[in-house]
């Protein structure tokens, strides 16, 4: 897909979310809060971040995605953010040719609160407007409607 086509599709699923819930709603009640669509959201912000600065839109790469749903899903069900030391491992059976890789896990109210987090501080921030090629974005959405992210770039 795209990253014109993400960028619509995510701003749809933001406005049916920003439609669907009353103010003070978690996360978790909203029908458009999926892991998926929570994941697309996080993609979305993060080539917007970077195409206003005039850096290219990453790749999603379906597998490194996948780990990082799984990762976001252990974090929450251990209420703790931990980075995951094996994702170059992970990287290298993905992509055998790529040359570097940075990792960001946050955890927060929404979508928004975490992105802006992220972005506030150097080192992730670092991160999403780094020299990256490919991004895997996965999410998990607990039942307190907390909002857990890993975010994997490489190139």
């Amino acid at each position: 897909m795209s990253a014109f086509a993400r960028c619509a599709v995510a701003l749809s699923v933001i406005a049916l979310a920003v439609v669907s819930l009353p103010a003070g709603t978690p996360a978790s009640a909203g029908p458009a809060w999926t892991p998926a669509t929570v994941a697309l959201a996080f993609e979305w912000a993060i080539d917007v971040e970077r195409t206003s600065r005039g850096l290219a839109p990453l790749v999603p790469d379906p597998t490194i995605s996948g780990e990082a749903q799984l990762w976001s899903g252990g974090m929450a069900l251990f209420g703790t953010l931990v980075h995951d030391h094996n994702f170059s491992a992970e990287i290298a059976a993905a992509d055998p040719a790529w040359r570097a890789a940075g990792e960001n896990v946050g955890e927060g109210p929404s979508p928004a609160s975490v992105e802006a987090a992220l972005m506030a501080s150097p080192e992730h921030r670092a991160n999403i407007l780094g020299d990256y090629t490919h991004m895997g974005v996965g999410a998990f959405v607990d039942g307190n409607g907390t909002v857990w992210v890993t975010e994997r770039f490489y190139r």
